[in-house]
């Protein structure tokens, strides 16, 4: 009776041990996930971060080159303008050359 009990005791023994492995193994996995996320949570931080300036420059940039396109356009149709004009002072000034008929 006492072996059978012995027995049975070392079972439950090997079953509690056999349990805390895996349990121990789960927690470890479990450790290394959480440092890998901490790792991971640390680089995506930096680039949020830095991301909002990022993109305050960007927007920034492009509305100065709006800015300078709408003068580029603005001075384009002054010498458009211009250059009508002088063709047109040319396209008189040869008729004023020109010998009536």
């Amino acid at each position: 009776m006492l072996s059978a009990v012995v027995i049975i005791n070392l079972l439950i023994s090997l079953v509690c041990f056999y349990i805390a492995a895996k349990v121990w193994k789960i927690r470890r996995t479990i450790a290394l996930f959480e440092i890998r996320i901490a790792a991971i949570e640390r680089c995506s931080s930096n680039v949020l971060s830095t991301s909002p300036d990022f993109f305050a420059n960007r927007q920034q940039g492009a509305r100065q080159l709006r800015r300078r396109y709408q003068q580029l356009e603005l001075q384009l149709q002054q010498i458009q303008q211009l250059l009508g004009l002088l063709g047109l002072g040319r396209m008189l000034w040869r008729r004023r050359d020109r010998p009536l008929r």
